[in-house]
């Protein structure tokens, strides 16, 4: 008798669902799978999530870009100087928070998988 599916308290890389696993095969390879059928092997499932953070982290670093490119400008053109200066003293705070994200992008490293794919 196959044993139940247990929740896993992680994500489904495509839809957010909730995600189960259970052994499966011969081997009782650890399959997981969402309530939508969304369906991932180990290596599948750490290839998907490594691949949603490293875009998250691009998404997060580009806005805050953005708002620091805004905030510039926006200080340029403000004719009251406190307002200058608020949007300068935030426009710093998010340039120093997007090179924080830089360097965290730049560190990250994914997991090295063995030659077969699967980690042992």
């Amino acid at each position: 008798m196959a044993p139940e599916p247990q929740l896993t308290g992680v994500s489904c890389p495509d839809c957010g669902g909730s995600l189960s696993v259970e052994p499966e095969g011969k081997r009782a390879d650890l399959v997981f799978k969402c309530r939508v059928g969304h369906t991932y092997s180990v290596t599948e499932l750490l290839v998907a999530k490594e691949e949603r953070l490293h875009a998250r982290l691009w998404t997060a670093y580009t806005a805050m870009m953005e708002l620091e490119a805004l905030l510039h400008d926006l200080a340029a053109r403000e004719a009251n100087e406190d307002g200058r200066r608020r949007y300068a003293q935030r426009g710093e705070v998010a340039r120093r928070q997007a090179g924080r994200l830089r360097r965290l992008i730049e560190d990250d490293t994914p997991v090295t998988l063995p030659a077969d794919g699967e980690p042992t």
